[in-house]
């Protein structure tokens, strides 16, 4: 596993937690405010290891691999997988860790479980960063196979989620990525790119190992399987009202764009700041960490 480290060039802590009956990995770095980071698939904590030197100066930084990913625990499907056990798993951890109130940034499938911790525990959640996802009932629409979804990948008007009912399906996507994950994880998020060349082959290496250990494929595969769960799930939070904390959304126009700002429109009334990075692609923190934690700083301690 590589290693991460902060603004000193000092290893963060890594540690191990106990939430709902499984074992979670976590780093912790820095001090100051708490803020949770959330990666999305098939990504781990390394993921923030090139924001994480910006932020450190200023947060308490905790991230976590989330339930299916990396080092935490990969229990069977029946255990859940959706938003609502996530966001209570990452209540457990911030209790196991001491804070009572924390800010949140998320990005792809961690902005799910981002969503769902400020809805169902709004007590908790100071702030909601949601970036570059969409929510579940978006993310149904766009992945029909439409001409008009297809081509919005082209037009930068949003993009094509294909991959939704492929990992959703139970076996077959198991038969198809085991023995050619370097290959599809490769693919699949450098495809997202902006600039092919900000995911490094370290990064890439460790996602695959992942992926390959034993339980690792399909913890990253339940996530997806429970989408409907989560359009459920969500569809009650937005029933019970507006999110009360106040959220920053970030998009890239080589994924989702502009539509990330109108997804939290849906949800809040208290959108502080919302951008659309130029040049950029998926994974915002591996391609633009300066400017997406200047955005963070600003977003949670003005």
């Amino acid at each position: 596993m590589p290693e991460t480290y902060d603004h000193n060039k000092k290893p963060v802590t890594h540690g191990m937690a106990r939430v709902q009956n499984i074992r979670m990995h976590y780093i912790t770095a820095g001090s100051g405010p708490a803020l949770l980071l959330l990666h999305g698939t098939p990504k781990t904590h390394y993921y923030w290891y090139r924001i994480i030197p910006y932020l450190t100066p200023h947060f308490t930084i905790i991230a976590p691999d989330e339930r299916g990913f990396g080092a935490t625990d990969k229990p069977p499907a029946s255990d859940g997988y959706d938003g609502a056990t996530n966001a209570k798993d990452l209540i457990e951890l911030m209790d196991h860790l001491g804070h009572e109130k924390f800010a949140v940034h998320s990005e792809d499938r961690g902005a799910t479980y981002g969503f769902c911790l400020a809805g169902l525990h709004p007590d908790r959640v100071t702030h909601l960063s949601f970036c570059e996802m969409v929510l579940s009932d978006r993310l149904t629409e766009q992945s029909y196979f439409t001409r008009e979804n297809i081509a919005a990948q082209f037009n930068q008007t949003g993009v094509w989620n294909w991959h939704i009912p492929f990992f959703w399906m139970p076996h077959v996507p198991e038969m198809l990525i085991q023995g050619r994950e370097e290959e599809f994880w490769t693919h699949f998020m450098k495809a997202e790119c902006y600039n092919p060349n900000a995911i490094e082959q370290e990064a890439i290496d460790e996602w695959v190992r992942c992926s390959r250990a034993p339980g690792g494929l399909r913890g990253i595969l339940e996530t997806y399987r429970a989408h409907w769960e989560n359009v459920d799930v969500e569809a009650k939070i937005i029933e019970h009202g507006k999110l009360s904390c106040p959220v920053m959304t970030v998009g890239a126009p080589e994924f989702f764009g502009p539509i990330v700002k109108g997804q939290m429109e849906r949800v809040s009334d208290n959108i502080v700041i919302s951008e659309v990075f130029e040049n950029c692609g998926h994974s915002l923190a591996l391609e633009q960490p300066e400017r997406l934690a200047n955005l963070l700083r600003k977003f949670v301690l003005s």
